[in-house]
């Protein structure tokens, strides 16, 4: 609703609201209704109240209501159709490669892959969020250590100087993948982010336990306070919009995954998931 929308209805209800008083104040003392009707009328004008509220709250959100049905079906549309010329371009890709022997012209081909993948993934991500809003997220059973190396080797291009250990053991949970993987993807993007130069990553899977441990810049006790809230950037804070960890906590909680975090400013952080819930 916009700002005029907005003052508009409220004054309209305000005014309606004074009226229904001042008509029940003249019942009871002008007209000379007495104290046995009291709760009846006012009953009755409550529930007119609630009716008429009800009413024009539907009329001046009705404009508001069609705009993001209108951008709902537009974007649901929208991403129905991107699967498709993406689809096209990276057949197009194995078809151009398959023959090709120039290392120049395999190169840029693998660019575009690169990009056309990149978008693939976005078409993925919108995909997840639309069945996630209507509920229909399946819930998998999958190894979290082929996960974890699935989405470090996605990180392999952007991880620069930064040295990462693992030690992972084969560990089947059941839960929301695509969403699981977006965790990890946020917490890693947040290790690299924030890490020193030439830093270490380290990654343990084990038993009931994920802990992802940087050497990056750390935080202090206020800043773990508030690095879940969605939209939160620290005075450190680099690119994006401070959403990450916000998405990660709210995943944890829909799978019920507890969430501990230990930091210190300049020494580094570390954050342990308990999967206890989760695992088969």
């Amino acid at each position: 609703m916009r700002k005029d929308e907005y003052i508009k209805f409220l004054s309209i209800f305000l005014i309606v609201i004074f009226l229904i008083l001042f008509i029940e104040y003249l019942l009871f003392k002008i007209v000379g209704f007495n104290e046995e009707n009291f709760f009846f009328i006012s009953l009755v004008i409550f529930v007119l109240s609630l009716i008429f509220g009800i009413f024009l709250a539907k009329y001046s959100f009705s404009y508001l209501i069609q705009t993001n049905e209108l951008l709902d079906r537009l974007l649901k549309d929208t991403l129905h159709e991107l699967n498709i010329p993406v689809a096209t371009i990276l057949a197009n890709i194995r078809l151009l490669s398959k023959n090709e022997k120039d290392e120049k012209k395999l190169k840029r081909l693998d660019r575009i892959k690169k990009a056309a993948n990149q978008l693939l993934d976005l078409y993925n991500d919108m995909d997840y969020y639309i069945k996630k809003q209507i509920q229909k997220v399946n819930y998998d059973i999958f190894n979290l250590k082929e996960l974890i190396m699935d989405r470090l080797a996605f990180i392999e291009d952007i991880k620069k100087d930064i040295k990462i250990y693992t030690d992972l053991e084969d560990i089947y949970v059941k839960t929301d993948k695509k969403g699981f993987s977006k965790t990890v993807d946020n917490l890693l993007s947040n290790a690299i982010k924030y890490n020193r130069a030439q830093g270490y990553i380290k990654i343990v899977l084990k038993e009931e336990f994920l802990s992802i441990e940087d050497s990056g810049i750390g935080m202090d006790e206020g800043e773990i306070l508030k690095i879940f809230e969605r939209y939160y950037q620290s005075k450190d804070a680099k690119e994006g919009y401070g959403i990450g960890l916000n998405i990660v906590k709210s995943f944890c909680d829909e799978n019920k995954i507890y969430i501990k975090i230990d930091s210190k400013k300049g020494v580094g952080t570390k954050i342990v998931l308990n999967l206890k819930n989760v695992l088969t």
